[in-house]
């Protein structure tokens, strides 16, 4: 092996799955210091991204008591693994509910009701769980905390961090509900490089109110937002940059009504809003330019007898490879494939049947490689019964390797 340049061991390295460079690591001390080193975790991240390598569904269960179960299964273009297989996850609690926040480069952020929250790679079993971070009551507002706190997830590219920011609205009782004096906002922001919490000095617009989760795209958080009071009107999309710290505001195309729910999302790199018009339709409109209020367009409409069931609410998750189909989650319960140019569904079945879920995509990532081991206690036990591991096994699958590569490469 010494024989081989390490500018071609480095590149068919980058070219392997996460699993068995997990294993890898063990095949000698400059593999290990290469395969955590920060570029080359990059570096395998943006390959994974650019061909979709390794893409996964994450599934949390959510209508069985205690929720704690989480389920995968792998996913190539249209041909999704219908067996789905059991995963563990960080925050297991059998007294409170889980929830998945939001999901980037490989990385999912869940938290629970009692301030829990945790970064999680799945696909290599590595955690980072939160410190606690109290709550501080702006002066005046006493123990007039509004609902939970809105939390968001997202990559700062600029400073090439991990980060969570937490948004805790207060009120206060007074005579005019709409005046500006009578909110308060908390805004603290964690980050994953320096594993701590921070105060943010810019002040959310006292005017606006959390209406959507959050969305994460270019390195700032989104919301959809309105004003604090319950009427429906007047809806614009917020945006906070994690370098800059600073908020900005953009018109949306859409607003919700009596009869319809917004909700955010992110589609192949576009901010999209999903017009959800109860037991009717189920609207997409995409940025297809960031930031540019004008490149609003409606990428798809669903009537309801275009699919053979009914639904309240859809959202999309992945498109398929050549563009013409988007993977639908459906009322928290269902999946199907939605063919943009037929107006068609085809649902999608696995085994265990889920009765209700969220769901996340993933891709092979190594970020996190320092996190903590999560170690399911059945695996531990099989694991003391199996025998060492030897490392001439991992440079046979190098070998193996470095022929996949060969062939790809003479294939071009």
């Amino acid at each position: 092996m010494s024989s081989l340049p390490s500018e071609l061991v480095n590149e068919i390295l980058l070219r392997l799955p996460v699993e068995p460079l997990i294993r890898f690591q063990c095949v000698s001390k400059l593999w290990h210091a290469l395969i955590n080193h920060t570029d080359f975790i990059q570096r395998h991240l943006e390959l994974s991204i650019a061909v979709n390598r390794e893409r996964t569904l994450i599934f949390k269960e959510c209508d069985v008591d205690p929720p704690l179960n989480c389920f995968w299964a792998r996913f190539n273009d249209e041909q999704i693994d219908r067996a789905l297989t059991k995963i563990r996850q960080p925050l297991r609690n059998e007294k409170l509910y889980t929830q998945i926040l939001d999901y980037c480069n490989g990385l999912v952020c869940l938290h629970d009701y009692e301030r829990g929250i945790a970064i999680w790679n799945p696909l290599i079993r590595r955690y980072k769980k939160l410190p606690f971070e109290p709550i501080e009551n702006p002066t005046g507002f006493t123990d007039c905390r509004s609902g939970s706190p809105d939390l968001a997830f997202g990559y700062d590219p600029v400073n090439d961090d991990y980060k969570v920011m937490r948004v805790v609205q207060f009120y206060r009782k007074i005579e005019k509900i709409e005046a500006t004096n009578a909110f308060a906002f908390e805004l603290k922001v964690y980050s994953l490089r320096a594993h701590s919490w921070k105060r943010v000095e810019e002040e959310w617009p006292k005017e606006l109110s959390p209406r959507s989760s959050s969305a994460s795209l270019n390195g700032a958080f989104h919301w959809l937002v309105g004003p604090p009071t319950p009427a429906r009107s007047s809806e614009t999309l917020l945006a906070f940059d994690l370098a800059t710290e600073k908020f900005r505001e953009y018109t949306i195309p859409v607003q919700s009504d009596d009869d319809s729910v917004l909700g955010l999302e992110v589609l192949k790199g576009c901010l999209c809003i999903c017009v959800n018009v109860f037991v009717t339709r189920n609207d997409v409109w995409v940025m297809k330019e960031y930031g540019v209020i004008s490149s609003w367009a409606r990428l798809y409409t669903i009537e309801q007898g275009a699919v053979p069931w009914t639904f309240e609410y859809c959202k999309p998750l992945a498109y398929s490879k050549d563009g013409k189909k988007v993977l639908m989650e459906q009322d928290f319960a269902y999946l199907f494939w939605y063919d943009i140019e037929e107006k068609r569904g085809t649902r999608v079945r696995f085994r265990p049947m889920l009765k209700s879920f969220q769901t996340a995509t993933c891709v092979g990532s190594l970020v996190l490689l320092d996190g903590d081991i999560l170690i399911d206690p059945r695996q531990k036990k099989r694991n003391k019964r199996k025998r060492k591991s030897n490392p001439a096994e991992g440079l046979n699958l190098l070998v193996e390797a470095m022929e996949e590569v060969k062939r790809i490469w003479c294939a071009c």
